[in-house]
């Protein structure tokens, strides 16, 4: 049985202004790179979807064939055709967020045939409702990340090339008094692609009946979570008191800026051992930083007589690897020989999140 049933329906309705609920998908949770040379991670913070989830250049295709839910080829009409002479090649499917409990439901559309010489084909509207419906009433829109606002795709060309969306679907109806929750997007859900606005050929819409979120089928973009901005903020070890770790990552262009420091103790004493990683590409993976230093020979802050840079001395202290697990867990893994503290590694604990730009802010 084929994941996705297709049925064409004619079917219009009007759009109506609500707030936007991004298409994030409440559900159980090869190495690909993100892609460099653009924009970072989805930082928005009007958006709930997890950061690190998708990088900005969302996939051309699932990691799993058998995770698509549709793969078709449309007969749609063009710009004020009155008849269906354009083919689209539609392909919608699931992609697992690294953080548990999270997906996303990503379109592509690919235009076929010579686009030189054929008229333009747009993107068009697109309806969703929980369940197996004849007409969805609730408005949804295609976007690229970062995804926010009720801006999408509908009425820009459809590319030769292809490109893909992320589904956001708005939570109330254009009528009636059903909702489109974040935990409707993992079970059973119908999707319109409606071309009516932009053509009188008949039928102008396509529906599509998605079956469920299969975990072990359909995989996330990476194997690993990227570190991102979200993972800011301060870290601690359960049953070490008065001590942890203060991480901040600077979101740049095409990499990110990894700085760490360590308060801790060494022979009963206070002391502070950091490191930055320079420009680090924005990949998944673990991040090392290398070395972490002591510092010496530095004065208080509020001293107005300070030192020289060149007279803190910094010492070798060793280095370390950070994993990120998920949105409230990190695993460190350790080297501090040249302190006598040998190697290992240990899981830290978020103690606190930076206010308005949670790691998840669903969580």
């Amino acid at each position: 049985m084929p994941r996705a049933l297709t049925r064409m329906v004619a079917f219009q309705t009007s759009c109506l202004p609500a707030f936007l609920l991004a298409a994030v998908v409440a559900a159980p949770g090869g190495n690909a790179r993100a892609q460099l040379g653009e924009m970072n991670l989805l930082t928005d913070l009007g958006t709930p979807f997890p950061p690190g989830c998708l990088s900005i250049s969302l996939p051309q295709q699932p990691r799993r064939q058998d995770s698509l839910l549709v793969d078709q080829t449309l007969n749609v009409p063009s710009v004020n055709s009155t008849v269906r002479d354009a083919s689209v090649r539609v392909r919608i499917w699931r992609v697992a967020c690294a953080d548990e409990g999270f997906s996303a439901v990503l379109v592509r559309m690919r235009r076929l045939g010579d686009p030189d010489i054929e008229p333009p084909v747009v993107v068009p509207r697109v309806f969703a409702q929980a369940g197996q419906v004849d007409t969805p009433l609730h408005v949804a829109h295609l976007q690229q990340l970062p995804a926010a606002g009720i801006v999408g795709a509908t009425g820009d060309i459809i590319s030769p090339t292809g490109i893909t969306w992320l589904l956001a679907v708005e939570p109330l109806p254009v009528a009636g008094a059903t909702e489109f929750l974040p935990q409707d997007y993992n079970e059973t859900f119908t999707l319109e692609l409606n071309w009516g606005s932009f053509a009188v050929a008949q039928p102008e819409a396509f529906v599509f009946v998605l079956d469920r979120f299969e975990p072990t089928v359909d995989l996330p973009q990476f194997n690993e979570p990227v570190l991102n901005g979200r993972y800011s903020g301060q870290w601690v070890r359960p049953g070490a008191p008065r001590q942890g770790l203060v991480l901040q990552i600077a979101e740049q262009v095409d990499s990110n800026f990894v700085f760490a420091i360590f308060f801790t103790y060494l022979n009963g004493e206070p002391i502070w051992v950091a490191g930055n990683s320079g420009r680090a590409p924005t990949e998944p993976g673990d991040v090392m930083i290398d070395p972490m230093v002591t510092l010496e020979n530095g004065a208080f802050f509020t001293d107005a007589n300070q030192p020289a840079p060149e007279d803190v001395q910094q010492t070798v202290a060793g280095n370390i690897r950070i994993e990120v697990l998920d949105c409230n867990r990190l695993r460190l893994h350790y080297d501090f020989t040249p302190l006598g503290k040998g190697s290992g590694s240990i899981e830290l604990e978020r103690l606190i999140r930076i206010a308005g730009y949670d790691c998840n802010p669903w969580r």
